[in-house]
């Protein structure tokens, strides 16, 4: 053998030898190092509209335990649970908008070995609109819908001019909105945001007045009751009265469907709510009966009993709220229970009268509307409008109209989140509409729920939040 050939062979053995032991230590490091995330599963819009979203984790080995804790970022209501390779992040409310969300669990060890890692994972929620409706009317100019977003307040868009709408509401891409026409009645029409496309026509059974138009936040689908027949100091006297129709406006043919009840007649409705996650509605009768109906299927409604009023459905839930003058109920529609709300009392001012009252979640948080006459330094007595926020922890101002000022309407946003005051000048004259009237110069004012602070105004009012 030459000396060649043995300094070749001396150098190879040294070379692998090297090698061997740096994957020998890449592998013992993989084994010490604990569990890895592999992939990540959250749907962003969904976590921003329902209750009990979760964020799905899945590791590169089983789960044999947890020995650490969750942490979430921002502080958010959530729960922890693991299955074979799995983890999974489950969180009690609908998120907030356009916010990063941090999870990070500590001492999570696998299967493979005893060593505990940490898996952590940040995603951002769904940013979401606000859509108003800005009369210009009376002043001789097209009426408006305009979009703003609540992550970038800046922004402000007008998706659709027409002369005298009245009222609107948005199913996902699809625009629903009424006009008046020359005799009062209401016409409604379909566009579809983004789309080139002029807006289309819905016939409607019969003519009339559309009233209470709104939709769902999860699935395509358009509501409202219809008004026809001459008008009486009684209300209509003949064909419909406050008869509730739904579109489904995912494609193909747009017909206004009656939502029928247990004799399948058309249902008449004094107040009405979507389900969110559902094609479901809760209506109350005029007799004060609940029933849970679905307009696509037709399949039987469910009873729900008989209650006074019908607040609506706790956000991002499939819970109802209802009141009766003995006290208020929830109603579980997964598993079809009733139970006592019992609402914390709010700390008025002396003189304040309570007003509406807008429920936010099961353990009693509640938006409430007082009424505070104020005497002025002249004798004379002012009256002024607070929103107000009640929980376990105490009564807190949320927003509060000024002297120059009045109220319209409040409401909440879908994930329950947000506060939509509509407001217009103390002084300000009727907008003249026939059948929905509101005061000229509306403005809409959104604030944060939890802590007051201002988000965002827009010019006009009806948010596609209220109805």
């Amino acid at each position: 053998m030459s000396t060649d050939a043995a300094a070749f062979r001396r150098a190879l053995a040294g070379t692998l030898v090297v090698l061997g032991a740096a994957g020998l230590a890449l592998a013992v490091t993989s084994v010490l190092q604990g569990p890895k995330l592999t992939t990540a599963a959250v749907d962003p819009i969904a976590a921003t509209e329902l209750t009990g979203q979760r964020v799905v984790l899945e590791l590169n080995q089983p789960i044999e335990r947890v020995d650490g804790d969750l942490a979430v970022e921002p502080d958010l209501d959530a729960t922890l649970s693991f299955d074979d390779d799995l983890l999974v992040v489950e969180f009690a409310d609908p998120l907030p908008y356009a916010t990063e969300v941090s999870v990070s669990i500590d001492g999570v060890v696998g299967t493979s070995q005893p060593n505990a890692g940490t898996i952590s994972h940040r995603f951002t929620t769904a940013d979401a609109d606000l859509l108003t409706l800005v009369r210009n009317s009376p002043a001789g100019e097209p009426d408006q819908l305009v979009r703003t977003s609540v992550g970038d307040p800046t922004t402000r868009e007008v998706l659709l001019e027409a002369p005298v709408l009245e009222q609107f509401a948005r199913a996902g891409d699809v625009i629903a909105a009424t006009a008046v026409e020359d005799d009062g009645t209401n016409s409604l029409w379909l566009a579809v945001d983004g789309a080139d496309d002029e807006p289309a026509p819905v016939t409607l059974p019969t003519a009339g007045v559309v009233r209470s138009l709104g939709a769902s936040t999860t699935h395509p689908l358009i509501a409202f009751t219809l008004d026809s027949g001459t008008r009486t100091a009684e209300g209509a006297d003949d064909a419909y009265r406050s008869a509730l129709f739904a579109i489904d406006v995912s494609g193909g043919a747009v017909e206004a469907v009656p939502v029928t009840g247990p004799s399948g007649e058309v249902l008449q409705a004094t107040e009405w709510w979507f389900v969110p996650g559902t094609a479901s509605l809760v209506v109350q009768d005029f007799d004060g009966a609940l029933l849970l109906v679905d307009p696509l299927t037709g399949a039987a409604p469910v009873a729900l009993g008989a209650h006074d009023e019908l607040r609506g459905v706790l956000p991002g839930s499939r819970t109802v709220v209802a009141a009766d003058p003995d006290g208020g109920t929830l109603i579980d529609l997964e598993t079809g229970e009733s139970a006592p709300n019992d609402l914390p009392v709010a700390d008025l001012p002396d003189g304040a009268y309570p007003g509406r009252v807008v429920q936010l979640d099961a353990d009693g948080a509640y938006l409430m509307q007082v009424l505070l006459p104020t005497v002025a330094d002249d004798g004379t007595t002012r009256a002024t409008t607070l929103v107000i926020r009640v929980d376990d922890t105490g009564t807190s101002v949320l927003y509060s109209t000024d002297e120059s000022s009045r109220l319209l309407d409040f409401c909440v946003s879908p994930n329950g989140r947000l506060l939509a005051t509509e407001t217009a000048q103390a002084d300000a004259a009727s907008d003249r509409y026939p059948n929905l009237p509101s005061s000229v110069d509306r403005l809409t004012t959104v604030v944060d729920v939890a802590t007051g602070e201002l988000v965002l105004t827009q010019a006009g009012g009806s948010s596609d939040w209220c109805r």
